[in-house]
């Protein structure tokens, strides 16, 4: 309970703040298209209100490529936030929705039109495994340290009835992530695909120092594993990690690790860094792989971030990737870290390059932008033109 009200209180901080920065969490008609159909879009209005949005993180192109698509097969798009709670700013009807992790009661209850097909769109892991297995991390980091931190990752529970009624189920992942959602008879399901970047130039694999390892993550730290890595690196000082993520924004964490952040020589706290820039390009070029030791993903956008620059990647067994390419851990243990890390950093330098040439050649075969493009306009087109598994949906 104190973990869900905490979690509110920062949703409705945010969202007053955005609020009252931005204007109301909705863009009308996005794409300012004639189309007598109309579709509502939860996701972000951010990339939709900035003239030349700066695309840093994958989903901000997603959302505009998902808008596209829908434009394409002939629907004028409303984009609205998809923690807005303001039912007054929506006007009309929708004939599709597409719902970015769902809630009851929905925001555009009573706004369907008959027929209206609706849509979830899943970007991690069923909330009842990741608000699991980040607490578990938690307390596994009290046992072992002493300290107690607050949880990041902790998102309300999907409802049942909501999920089993939709029309169709996208999701970002692999086989696992589906199997964490086996509590619910789900709609049809289309996996779809969490791009990297074609427009960045890869790095020379015979520059990559087998020695040198990146770890690259979003909010959550102990959630994404940074600390074990941490622990791990400040115990072989021979060894070298840098670290970009903003673990700055986490003050209890940044104090529990302050010593290994800021007083090993190992260890390169570069913080937050816009994985286009050139910056970013400078740090991740001497590594010889990233490590994601991730408790819970649907598919880990750093991982096709590295995959973009030709950098190998070992990743959790819960990052969402079944490539061979990607090297997938049993599991994240210390001594397993410590294992894989050792015998990555003993690897000959050639043997490394022909990685970072797959790691490449992967990023280009499966996961371009192109890809998703593809992936979203298939399953667009799949439910659109299918038969509503609900029946008629009305606006009343």
């Amino acid at each position: 309970m104190e973990i869900a009200r905490a979690g509110e209180q920062a949703v409705s901080l945010g969202w007053r703040l955005r609020r009252r920065l931005l204007g109301p969490g909705i863009v009308r008609d996005a794409l300012r298209s004639a189309h007598p159909r109309r579709a509502l879009v939860l996701y972000t209005v951010w990339p939709f209100r900035v003239r030349k949005p700066t695309l840093t993180h994958q989903n901000l192109w997603q959302v505009i490529e998902l808008t596209r698509a829908l434009d394409e097969i002939g629907y004028a798009v409303d984009v609205v936030e998809y923690d807005e709670r303001n039912r007054d700013l929506l006007r009309g009807v929708y004939h599709l929705v597409i719902d970015l992790h769902p809630r009851d009661p929905t925001l555009y209850d009573g706004f369907l039109a008959p027929g209206a097909r609706t849509i979830a769109y899943i970007t991690g892991k069923n909330p009842a495994f990741s608000n699991a297995a980040e607490l578990e991390r938690l307390r596994d980091l009290e046992r072992r340290r002493g300290a107690r931190l607050r949880p990041r990752r902790q998102v309300p529970p999907f409802p049942k009835a909501k999920v089993e009624g939709f029309d169709g189920f996208f999701y970002f992942g692999d086989a696992s992530t589906l199997d964490t959602y086996r509590e619910f008879r789900l709609p049809p399901s289309f996996r779809l695909v969490n791009n990297g970047y074609d427009d960045v130039p890869p790095t020379d694999p015979a520059v990559r120092d087998p020695r040198r390892f990146l770890f690259l993550g979003g909010t959550g730290q102990v959630h994404k594993g940074l600390d074990l890595l941490l622990e791990l690196f400040s115990a072989t000082p021979e060894l070298e990690l840098t670290v970009c993520s903003p673990f700055r924004a986490e003050a209890d964490f940044a104090r529990a690790y302050a010593r290994e952040l800021h007083r090993m020589p190992n260890i390169r706290a570069a913080g937050f860094v816009d994985v286009r820039s050139g910056r970013f390009r400078e740090l991740q070029a001497p590594c010889g792989t990233l490590l994601s030791p991730s408790c819970s993903e649907g598919q880990g956008g750093n991982v096709t971030v590295a995959l973009s620059y030709g950098l190998p990647c070992v990743v959790g067994p819960n990052c969402g990737f079944d490539d061979p390419e990607i090297e997938v851990m049993p599991d994240c243990r210390g001594e397993t870290l410590e294992r894989l890390v050792g015998t990555r950093a003993a690897e000959d330098r050639a043997v490394l390059a022909a990685r970072a040439r797959a790691s490449l050649a992967l990023m280009q075969r499966r996961y371009r932008p192109q890809h998703y493009a593809e992936a979203i306009r298939s399953a667009l087109r799949a439910v659109a033109d299918g038969t509503p598994r609900t029946g008629a949906r009305t606006g009343a």
